[in-house]
């Protein structure tokens, strides 16, 4: 193919190369268009989807792909994560007992690289790029808890009731060890602890062989089964790489040769013309001479690149579009102002606490597996979360919102609630940690933990005051 492509070219005028390469390029994007629309709109696949198993699988495996090696696709995964967790979430409860369980479960060595804030990350990259994160949850004796990830890939089958598909009761999966053997395993569903026997898609009835509880969350999906965010990005991502691309080559082709000499003469006037220039440094502003045999013009460069600029950018807002980014983030700050920027960025703050909101719940259900665990009552389980503020402004509106609580009804700085959101809002790392030191002081002597609650906040609002 390659080789009658150039044979081709080698054959035609520069005209009849332009057509035929217009018509390639032309060619490509269709065939592609068309692809995506087999794949992607399969509507003899199984009922009420528009998307088969195994191209669900190359979806995730392309979305792996994309995050990590195109600048598009890793940009909106990172924004995503660092607006939603910054540092970490943190959580409180006033029941001893559910705070004693879970502060086993979260703070416990093995735990760490799901549940730290490095861990949590990683579980928000993962829900992103593939759409789905399986959690394993081990229950040990005396309330122990360990906590895992299961690659999705791994995950063959969803098994639920047959007369509630909501009802989660099993997963089907299949994955090999370090030593390249083969292995299936049935989990249960955090939903369905007591092993209930269903039975899967072909009508067997299945328990639990492991005893791991499985807690399934997705992203970006109405069936079982989640999408990657960069899922609808994908083919603009691949036509902006060949865009810049196709920009590239021609500029690096046009750099090759920036004049052109005509030389009266055979080659040995031409070779002694290349032996004067090529490769030779020349001054800046230093003077041609020529004879009446030599002819040199500069050759007229194509000024392409506003034109590349404007049809590269109508691609990638295709991409901005699927992951709910404005452009501005993605490497270019000339197209937007503060009052475009406060228009555009609400929707942007809108998803980010839905996100938020998802990742609470998820860490809430998981959670009461473990108090459950712990024989912890239910009316127990309620637990406080705290993400990170998502915008600055945020932060200063926080702290200038509790100042005047403060004023009014200052009894609230007593208030774990109001203590955390206050240190949250100082950027304080581990409220948790301080939080507990104001406790201890304020048992011995509670004016001077209010005294370093407001010394904070007055800290903050002048720095915040002297910045405006």
């Amino acid at each position: 193919m390659a080789n009658n492509k150039k044979t081709r070219l080698a054959d035609s005028s520069p005209r009849d190369e332009l057509e035929i390469l217009i018509r390639e390029a032309t060619a490509s994007v269709e065939e592609d268009l068309a692809l995506e629309d087999a794949g992607w709109i399969n509507l003899s696949a199984q009922p009420f989807e528009v998307i088969t198993s195994s191209e669900r699988i190359d979806n995730v495996k392309l979305s792996r792909l994309y995050a990590l090696k195109d600048p598009m696709g890793k940009q909106a995964i990172r924004l995503w994560t660092d607006y939603t967790f910054g540092s970490g979430m943190t959580w409180q409860s006033e029941n001893e007992k559910c705070t004693k369980a879970l502060e086993e479960f979260w703070d416990a060595p093995e735990n760490r690289s799901i549940l730290s804030a490095r861990g949590q990350r990683k579980s928000s990259d993962k829900l992103l790029i593939d759409g789905e994160v399986f959690f394993a949850l081990f229950l040990g004796p005396n309330g122990s808890a360990k906590i895992r990830r299961i690659d999705p890939l791994e995950i063959t089958e969803i098994i639920t009731d047959s007369d509630d598909k909501e009802s989660l009761m099993y997963y089907r999966r299949q994955w090999t060890d370090a030593q390249s053997k083969p292995h299936e395993d049935i989990y249960r569903s955090t939903t369905n602890p007591q092993n209930k026997a269903t039975p899967d898609m072909y009508g067997k009835s299945v328990q639990k062989t492991e005893d791991a509880l499985v807690y399934h969350l997705t992203y970006c999906t109405t069936s079982q089964r989640g999408n990657p965010l960069l899922l609808p990005a994908l083919k603009w991502m691949k036509y902006l790489t060949r865009q810049l691309s196709s920009y590239i080559a021609v500029d690096i082709a046009q750099g090759t040769f920036v004049l052109r000499s005509k030389v009266k003469g055979g080659q040995v006037a031409v070779d002694a013309i290349k032996a004067t220039t090529n490769a030779q440094r020349i001054p800046a502003g230093s003077h041609l001479v020529e004879n009446m045999g030599v002819d040199t013009s500069s050759l007229t460069m194509d000024k392409r690149a506003k034109n590349a600029y404007d049809g590269a950018r109508l691609t990638k807002l295709q991409v901005c579009a699927a992951v709910g980014i404005p452009e501005q983030y993605f490497g270019d700050i000339s197209i937007g102002n503060l009052a475009t920027a406060k228009t555009v960025e609400l929707p942007m703050m809108k998803q980010f606490e839905s996100y938020q909101k998802v990742w609470a719940d998820a860490y809430q259900d998981i959670d009461e597996v473990v108090l459950a665990h712990n024989n912890v009552a239910p009316e127990g389980w309620y637990i406080d979360r705290d993400f990170p503020p998502i915008a600055p402004a945020d932060m200063a509106q926080a702290a200038l919102s509790l100042k005047e609580i403060l004023m009014v009804m200052p009894q609230f700085a007593d208030a774990p609630e109001v203590q955390q959101a206050a240190l949250m809002a100082l950027g304080i790392n581990d409220p948790a940690e301080v939080i507990e030191q104001l406790t201890k002081e304020a048992g011995g002597n509670p004016d001077v933990a209010l005294a370093r609650v407001l010394k904070q906040f007055r800290e903050v609002l002048k720095v915040q005051g002297n910045g405006r």
